[in-house]
């Protein structure tokens, strides 16, 4: 969604209201719950306050932590790099700040891949995270 915010330009009152329109089940229920407290703490929710609060929500800081050390310690093992890497890009989001830049990112990747894989991916060096995982997984194809 926030893709989509950023090429219509919204503000933040329109995009609280896009993505609340979106809730269903409990998220709904949360948010009908929840508004008029946001509201009073924040008269004008910015979109930075208000995915503080959702997410504070349904990711305490205690499921957060978790999930940090899940995605530090994680290892591609006998895993595919296609299901390594969708492990890796739904534990990223809770990765350190630290390591979101792109090319960090590229490094943390191959640094645990299979050691097969990984030599090869390494000597190129290449420079984005997208690459490191194409190359890898042409190299995956090749074995």
């Amino acid at each position: 969604m926030e893709r989509v915010f950023e090429v219509l330009r919204c503000t933040d009152e329109d995009k609280i209201k896009c993505a609340t329109f979106q809730f269903r089940g409990e998220a709904d229920s949360w948010w009908q719950s929840t508004e008029d407290n946001i509201r009073q703490l924040y008269p004008n929710p910015t979109w930075g306050q208000f995915t503080k609060t959702f997410l504070g929500n349904y990711f305490p800081q205690s499921f957060c932590d978790q999930k940090e050390i899940e995605f530090m310690s994680l290892t591609q093992g006998p895993k595919s790099v296609l299901e390594y890497q969708q492990i890796f890009e739904e534990l990223f989001y809770f990765a350190p700040k630290h390591m979101k830049p792109d090319a960090v990112k590229a490094r943390k990747f191959e640094k645990v891949l299979r050691p097969s894989i990984n030599t090869f991916v390494v000597l190129h060096n290449f420079p984005t995270y997208t690459e490191v995982v194409q190359a890898a997984k042409v190299i995956e194809d090749k074995q």
